[in-house]
């Protein structure tokens, strides 16, 4: 990590703690704090095509960068998620949010939004997560 104060910067899947000028996440006060987590593909950044596996994926990048902090998903207590379409895209969310936290999921909420921030990506999903710093 990098120390900047009493906060430190958190790699994300590739090692990385910055990607087009925003930060993976950050580690202050006990906490962690993840910032826009979407379901692209380690290798070429790319967004799966299937909305099953771009939620997936999602969770496996939440997975990776809680890990470059020793963290787990069992460590994760809020969760807040944006969409594109709630209607369409929460039963696919819901799925596999269930399958990486099972029986004892972090508070969250969901929202609609008009847009994810990358036009053009694919991307249907966005998270911001917290969790706790081990």
């Amino acid at each position: 990590m990098t120390e900047t104060s009493r906060k430190a910067l958190i790699p994300g899947p590739e090692g990385k703690t910055i990607r087009g000028g925003n930060c993976y996440g950050i580690k202050a006060g006990g906490f962690l704090f993840l910032s826009a987590v979407r379901g692209t593909l380690p290798n070429d950044g790319g967004v799966p095509p299937e909305l099953e596996e771009q939620a997936r994926q999602l969770f496996r990048n939440v997975e990776a960068t809680l890990a470059q902090s020793g963290a787990t998903m069992a460590d994760v207590v809020k969760v807040a998620v944006y969409m594109l379409d709630l209607e369409k895209d929460r039963p696919v969310f819901n799925k596999a949010w269930k399958e990486f936290f099972g029986d004892e999921p972090p508070a969250r909420f969901a929202v609609q939004v008009a847009g994810l921030g990358n036009p053009g990506d694919g991307s249907r999903f966005l998270c911001d997560v917290t969790a706790v710093a081990p």
